[in-house]
């Protein structure tokens, strides 16, 4: 199960435009303070908007005003209001009171663009505001005074509509788009060390993360998992040497206990306790087999499985009938050639038959076959191994039956072996039932 986490891109994004939108409200509250503090005087957006609606161009009989709620109510409310209102045909309307200052603009209204008057302490009479609008009787220009504001309030909201769309908007929709391709481009590196990191495996201990390949703020987080690896195979390779030295150590006193019981009398506890011997002797020569294996893998040789199977199964068959069971051999008709370890491949051979002796429900045949596709396997006729068991099997000490007298130890050391020849293990129902171990 894949562990979710945030996405770092989403995350930068977000709180890069959490940051634009603090900084665009901080500019904001700038310009509006800067241009319209301590009093300066406005025109307010919505006045000439409101004249404009209030008036009708004709081209013959020119601009005439027209009876408006919301103009009405703008004289109420600001009795000094003054406009001029002119079309580019030539005809002008004009109310109130305006100023002298500003009448001779109205002849010249219609060349006018977009303009202000800001008068910066009281009376703010000669405050004015020019508008330029497009009306379904053409463009019209209005000139408006007497009705001054400053109120920064509205100021503030005026530049906010004015940036958020021009400059707020766009600067987020870039971010969104831009930054995850930034994020991706420089976090290439993150998914190469991840690929590294997956090809990691128990045979390839040497194997450390390219920390170079991600950027400067990861690479604490690479160097530190390459010095976990490091302290990994320390422990891999001291647990490879107790190993080793352990399995050379039990080899004497093991012999020493095989002839012990060879001088028993014949009977039922002599045959287990020789089995015995037996499977220890050969799980002490798997240890010692893994360490030669893991130094001399440049230095296997053709091997013959069918020889093999032949002299493997003629050192077993006093055990394998003491136990109760038939041996049989069926192997293909000509030599079946692979390059491997001998000793090693014949170890492999023999613990599989002697886990067959162990586990086979002492009756039945146990059989050894060789196939012309370099595959060869045992098997019994006893209870068999369950489906959801078949690979657990393999781990390290672990046992199907924990009662049992074995160490759990064997068929992971006969996977290893299997493993460093190139070639892999399987387990399956056998056609008479019971097991089928297949290399």
């Amino acid at each position: 199960m894949r562990a979710k986490g945030r996405s770092l891109t989403v995350q930068l994004a977000w709180r890069l435009i959490v940051l634009q939108v603090v900084i665009m409200l901080g500019l904001i509250v700038a310009l509006t303070y800067s241009l319209y503090g301590g009093g300066v005087s406005y025109i307010r957006e919505k006045l000439p908007l409101t004249v404009l609606q209030a008036v009708h161009a004709d081209p013959v009989a020119g601009i005439a005003l027209v009876q408006d709620r919301q103009l009405h109510q703008l004289y109420r409310s600001e009795p000094g209001l003054w406009f001029a209102v002119a079309d580019e045909n030539g005809h002008a309307l004009v109310h109130g009171d305006i100023p002298a200052v500003y009448r001779p603009l109205v002849a010249s209204l219609a060349r006018l663009e977009p303009s202000e008057v800001h008068v910066n302490r009281a009376p703010y009479a000669l405050t004015m505001r020019v508008y330029v609008g497009e009306t379904p009787q053409g463009r019209m220009h209005v000139m408006v005074g007497g009705a001054a504001s400053t109120d920064t309030g509205e100021v503030f909201m005026m530049i906010g509509r004015y940036l958020g769309w021009r400059v707020t908007l766009p600067l987020a929709l870039v971010t969104l788009i831009l930054l995850p391709w930034l994020i991706r481009r420089a976090m290439s590196g993150v998914a190469e060390v991840a690929a590294q990191a997956q090809a990691i495996n128990i045979e390839e201990r040497g194997a450390r993360l390219a920390a170079r390949a991600v950027p400067r703020e990861l690479q604490p987080m690479v160097q530190a998992f390459n010095a976990a690896l490091e302290r990994l195979n320390e422990g891999y390779d001291a647990r490879d040497r107790f190993l080793a030295g352990a399995a050379h150590e039990l080899r004497a006193p093991i012999a020493i206990l095989g002839a012990r019981v060879e001088t028993l009398d014949a009977g039922p506890e002599r045959t287990r306790l020789l089995a015995d011997v037996a499977r220890l002797s050969n799980l002490a020569e798997q240890l010692l087999d893994l360490q030669r294996l893991d130094e001399n893998q440049g230095q296997f040789e053709p091997v013959d499985l069918v020889a093999l199977a032949r002299e493997v199964a003629a050192d077993v068959a006093p055990l394998v009938v003491d136990a109760g069971y038939e041996l049989a051999l069926d192997a293909a008709p000509g030599p079946v050639t692979v390059t491997g370890d001998r000793l090693s491949l014949s170890r492999v051979l023999t613990n599989l038959i002697q886990n067959a002796i162990a586990y086979g429900g002492e009756h039945g045949c146990i059989t050894v076959d060789v196939d012309a596709d370099a595959s060869f396997g045992v098997s019994d006729q006893g209870p068999g191994i369950p489906l959801e068991e078949r690979q657990r099997i393999f781990e390290p000490f672990y046992r199907l039956r924990p009662s049992s007298t074995g160490t759990g130890l064997g068929l992971h050391l006969v996977g290893e072996i299997v493993a460093l020849h190139g070639g892999r293990i399987e387990v399956a129902e056998a056609h008479g039932g019971g097991a089928w171990f297949r290399v």
